[in-house]
């Protein structure tokens, strides 16, 4: 042998070793790396859980995930999780419908409101923007602490209270869910039909939908019906190509009148908020032009929001400025078994200034104690004066198997209501009373 070959011998073994030292390093690497993915993710405890394609919810779904699948988060912005999916894909999911001790156990505060009237703002200043006002024991989600100040979730929202007239508790009598998706369809025509990008013929076309494929409707926009497809995006089909489906009708008469109610708190319950008239049938008009049919849809998708945040289960019996029949109203009632259905109204008198003021309306004796829980937070907080509760023989009371109020919340033609019912200061404070009322109603 010569001296080459045993000096290559003698080198041999280093080499193994130092093999060896790399893949050890390279192992290590890639368990941290692991490591470290796995105490950056979440699990998602939802059976199905959608992931958005920003941080709320009033942004679009973009796909859904199931339960107990693991999400590598990214980022963390006011209880939503950045999160990557496994194709890459990156949107954002409600922290409260999934696990992870590291990130969540120190996020999950609430706060019981103490004073009697507070003020939440846009940012930590009593110099900042009012977004509305909330009442004496009222729940608010705490999402982060600065100074004197809690910001909180408000509205669907992110907003700030100050920490005087707020008391931090571990845990809440609620918790928020998830919102509830449309009940009525768009149904596909006879032939092959583009869902496009936005709501003209020359936007993007997203994919073709087939003969008689229904889909979920989100909305209208002029000739055009806002859809959500299967992989969770949202695009837009014509009218003139498809149709939107006529709620299923039912003969109410024949149901019989149920006053049990299985919810024991606000985060059980289904609530039905029924914003009045719509479409063809615009309500009672202001001299201004100012219409019923769109503060009734402006005040109920504020509530909507502000029972949400409480952690109740809500559905509109429109989103839109859509005509939906009074029998179709209350079969959305029956179909959802709403816990409470609330019909939002604005009234007018035949004769201007005649009349003002907040009243609630009510038609099964088992149903005053829900008519007047609400009413009494409406004559306790509302800046209008409160009319009171009183029987109403309505289509939507007298034939609702739910538990069903009727709130008509002012006078289009009074010159003191007008100067306030459409505002937003005004919505939030009627909803913040109607919230308050619905909470003591269940937790009763």
């Amino acid at each position: 042998m010569d001296q080459q070959a045993i000096d290559l011998h003698k080198f041999l073994p280093k080499k193994k070793l130092f093999i060896t030292i790399i893949v050890l390093i390279i192992g290590i690497a890639v368990a941290s790396t692991i490591a470290l993915a796995n105490a950056n993710s979440v699990i998602v405890k939802a059976s199905s859980l959608n992931v958005r394609i920003g941080p709320g919810l009033s942004y679009d779904v973009m796909t859904q995930v199931n339960e107990n699948q693991r999400l590598n988060v990214l980022d963390e912005e006011n209880q939503w999780y950045k999160v990557r999916l496994s194709n890459d894909q990156v949107g954002w999911v409600a922290g409260w419908l999934v696990e992870n001790d590291e990130i969540t156990s120190e996020n999950q505060k609430y706060g019981r409101v103490t004073g009697k009237e507070v003020n939440i703002r846009q940012y930590a200043t009593t110099d900042s923007a009012i977004m509305g006002t909330v009442f004496e024991n009222a729940e608010l989600s705490i999402l982060f602490e600065e100074n004197d100040w809690y910001q909180v979730l408000y509205l669907g929202k992110v907003a700030w209270i100050h920490k005087d007239y707020v008391e931090v508790s571990e845990s809440p009598s609620t918790v928020p869910t998830e919102e509830v998706s449309s009940t009525q369809e768009v149904v596909i025509g006879e032939l092959q039909s583009n869902i496009r990008a936005i709501a003209s013929t020359e936007g993007e076309i997203l994919t073709a939908a087939e003969p008689n494929a229904r889909l979920i409707y989100l909305g209208t926009e002029d000739d055009w019906y806002k859809v959500q497809l299967e992989d969770g995006r949202t695009g837009y089909v014509a009218n003139w190509v498809s149709s939107l489906s006529n709620v299923d009708t039912v003969n109410v008469q024949e149901v019989e009148k149920q006053v049990s109610r299985a919810a024991t708190n606000l985060s059980e319950a289904i609530i039905m908020i029924d914003p009045g008239h719509g479409g063809k049938d615009p309500g009672a008009m202001s001299s201004t032009g100012i219409q019923e049919k769109d503060i009734a849809l402006s005040t109920a998708k504020i509530l909507k929001r502000r029972l949400q945040d409480a952690g109740a289960r809500v559905m509109l019996t429109r989103d839109d400025d859509s005509f939906i029949s009074l029998n179709d109203r209350v079969y959305l009632s029956h179909k959802a078994s709403a816990d409470a259905y609330i019909s939002i109204h604005f009234d007018a008198m035949e004769e201007a200034n005649s009349m003002s003021g907040t009243t609630t309306y009510y038609y099964s004796e088992s149903e005053k104690a829900l008519a007047d829980t609400v009413n009494d937070y409406l004559a306790q907080n509302g800046p209008l004066t409160n009319n009171g509760v009183r029987l109403g023989n309505y289509y939507v009371l007298r034939n609702n198997a739910q538990p069903s109020i009727l709130l008509e919340l002012g006078y289009l033609n009074n010159d003191v209501d007008i100067s306030m019912v459409s505002s937003q200061s005004y919505q939030s404070t009627v909803v913040e009373s109607i919230y308050q009322g619905l909470r003591d109603y269940f937790s009763n």
